[in-house]
């Protein structure tokens, strides 16, 4: 009933596949005629139109949003015509198209991944995030507390910053690109550079990170932290964080702060922790807000 109450409000339904980290998630605009038949398609459906999952990075849904958001998983009517639709508006690469539909089939199969209960929403704090957020260079105070994380903003413009502004700890805003902040792409490229380790390291050395190499690191440095570099190949990039006691969290897109790997499993070791379809693990940098 509650994800049904999309088709009732008389507004306009956005589509969103919720699967990029560093850039844009595929979006169209329903149809008037595809939004009928969406909304059929819903009504017609009597079981759980969201099962829970334990992915945090990759596809976890279709959001659709009139004036309120439901997300979908799991029901195999209500995903393939979302699935179909995609297909119709966004151009997609290969790669994309099959982990979004191989993701759909794993979840219809298992009924869900029902060991990773979904967390409750958290309020959002009422903090003063119009202007760019930075954490403390101080080691010992980066740790996973998104109520509390730069202010709160990775919470309450949470859909404004993404894994590369929760890795350097840097809320700007702006759905971070490593490069954009050195002037290698006009400000408003997603993605900045080319989807390769060598690029995207490159882009963010530029922009004032230092490269440390592929060794897991096994303290804390001096000053700054620790962020891990995964590439989707001929997709997307995502980094990861290291905080105070030496695990790791991210912030997948402008979806949630996470501090579990697809697993369920908390990160010790970002380069063992399956963060796929971020399948190539490129190596650590030290970030210095």
């Amino acid at each position: 009933a509650v994800a049904g109450r999309v088709c009732h409000e008389g507004s306009d339904l956005t589509v969103e596949a919720l699967v990029m980290s560093g850039t844009d998630n595929p979006k169209f605009t329903l149809s008037s005629v595809e939004r009928l038949a969406f909304c059929a398609v819903l009504e017609s459906v009597n079981g759980i139109t969201k099962l829970p999952t334990c992915r945090t990075v990759g596809f976890t849904g279709f959001q659709v949003c009139g004036k309120t958001c439901s997300v979908f998983r799991g029901d195999y009517s209500v995903d393939h015509i979302l699935y179909q639709m995609m297909r119709e508006h966004v151009e997609l690469t290969q790669v994309v198209l099959d982990h979004i539909y191989g993701e759909m089939q794993r979840l219809e199969s298992n009924g869900g991944d029902f060991k990773c209960p979904e967390d409750p929403p958290q309020p959002a704090p009422d903090a003063s995030c119009d202007a760019e957020v930075a954490g403390s260079d101080d080691p010992t105070t980066v740790h996973y507390d998104p109520q509390n994380d730069d202010g709160g903003c990775f919470l309450s413009r949470q859909s404004d910053n993404n894994c590369y502004d929760y890795g350097t700890d840097i809320a700007t805003n702006t759905f971070a690109q490593p490069g954009r902040g050195s002037g290698q792409c006009a400000p408003t490229a997603r993605p900045c550079v080319p989807n390769t380790c060598d690029d995207v390291k490159a882009a963010a050395v530029a922009d004032g990170l230092e490269w440390i190499g592929t060794d897991l690191p096994t303290k804390l440095p001096e000053a700054g932290h620790y962020v891990s570099l995964h590439i989707w190949p001929q997709s997307n990039f995502h980094w990861l964080r290291m905080d105070a006691d030496m695990y790791w969290s991210h912030k997948p897109g402008g979806s949630p702060v996470r501090n579990t790997d697809n697993n369920g499993d908390k990160i010790q070791d970002p380069a063992k922790a399956d963060v796929s379809p971020w399948s190539t693990h490129c190596g650590y940098l030290l970030a210095t807000p």
